[in-house]
């Protein structure tokens, strides 16, 4: 295991999971009133060892069976038809399962009295490489054409979703709280649902236009699908932290230090925006999953840092070693006018290399928290020796 043992937390990090406290505020009804009580109930079924970061981890491999099932029978999102019925079944449960494993995570820690620092970073660290995963599915139901999404209309759609997590973190850099967005549980029950609708009869039932505005059901979609996702958390997100600067309750941090998180996301907006418009061999549309899933494993690596330093109380970085090779890559490809094999090839290249060193940082900070806080990350009934006992034994 010594390939995961590098030290990506500085001990100043460290030190500051020792004073950390967990605070969030979550308003929106239909948490409050449908699915905490749902939660309470359910994850009474849960035996007390039950390792709440296990709950974690196999609610995100849910999802990934379903990008896989999605990529094996519609890889290029151009005819939903062509999926099996009973896949649009198997990707209703796996939501289901995961929207309510992501819920339960929390209750079952406190539940066992085995809330950490740890707890809350492995379960942001993961919703925030399933902010890619949970739109890049649902597309699969329109799919491209007169009724559906385009691929760059898709990629679009994907930033919504990246801004408003990014934007819940960022906020609560400056605030010290994590306001969690309305459109959270929402989203996820209507993901649900439309997954059975179109197990129960068909994706084609999408394919309508709406009276009066003869417009395509997917063309209303798009434009009401921003305005939810970033309405209701933008603005509000303004607003607590000019309260927090107001009432001097968040870090106060200068303007510059304020906005640094979110330099790292802006870049890669704009340059995966750039290759995607000036591709010489239309990269996003003859190659959309691999093209979204390179940007998607680059994100969460910027998120994730962002929550270890709003949960530390340090300094955000202001630009992610993953662009120091994906911003290359990407002018390369536009001012090279590389051919259509050798700009695939980069992608794929990228694509794997982000998701294995994502991979590897995930790991190793997750040992490293435990490590420091003497405890195991899958096992809640024991503790870890201290680090002197662990030398000994080695």
């Amino acid at each position: 295991m010594e390939v995961f043992d590098y030290k990506y937390l500085s001990d100043k990090q460290l030190k500051g999971l020792n004073s950390y406290k967990y605070s969030c505020i979550d308003t929106s009804p239909v948490s409050n009133y449908v699915m905490q009580p749902f939660w309470n109930r359910c994850v009474e079924y849960f035996p007390i060892w039950f390792a709440p970061n296990l709950m974690t981890l196999l609610g995100f491999l849910l999802l990934v069976v379903n990008f896989l099932l999605f990529s094996i029978y519609d890889y290029h999102f151009y005819d939903a038809s062509s999926i099996p019925r009973w896949l649009w079944l198997v990707a209703a449960i796996c939501q289901f399962g995961s929207h309510q494993l992501d819920g339960m995570d929390g209750k079952q820690a406190r539940r066992a009295k085995a809330s950490s620092a740890l707890g809350e970073l492995f379960d942001h660290g993961v919703d925030s490489w399933a902010t890619f995963l949970f739109p890049v599915c649902i597309f699969s139901v329109l799919s491209r054409g007169e009724y559906g999404f385009s691929v760059l209309t898709m990629h679009f759609l994907l930033w919504t979703v990246y801004t408003s997590f990014i934007d819940s973190h960022w906020e609560k850099y400056n605030t010290k709280v994590l306001y969690l967005p309305w459109s959270y549980d929402i989203s996820m029950l209507v993901m649900t649902l439309t997954y059975l609708v179109a197990f129960f009869f068909s994706p084609s039932i999408f394919c309508w236009r709406v009276p009066i505005i003869n417009v395509a059901f997917a063309h209303v979609a798009q434009v009401i699908w921003p305005c939810f996702a970033l309405g209701t958390s933008l603005p509000i997100s303004v607003i607590n932290i000019r309260k927090a600067y107001k009432n001097r309750t968040g870090n106060n941090r200068t303007p510059y230090e304020a906005i640094r998180p979110l330099i790292a996301p802006s870049v890669l907006f704009i340059s995966s925006t750039w290759w995607a418009l000036s591709s010489p061999n239309m990269i996003l549309q003859k190659q959309p999953r691999v093209f979204f899933s390179a940007i998607g494993a680059t994100f969460s690596n910027i998120a994730c840092r962002l929550v270890v330093a709003q949960m530390t109380s340090t300094r955000a970085e202001g630009f992610n070693s993953f662009l120091y090779i994906y911003v290359p890559i990407q002018c390369l490809v536009v001012f090279g006018k590389l051919t259509k094999t050798v700009e695939f090839t980069l992608l794929y290249v990228y694509n794997i290399y982000a998701i294995i060193f994502h991979i590897h940082y995930a790991v190793c900070v997750v040992r490293q928290i435990c490590e420091h806080l003497q405890i195991y990350c899958f096992n809640i009934t024991a503790r870890r020796p201290p680090p002197a006992q662990i030398v000994i034994q080695h």
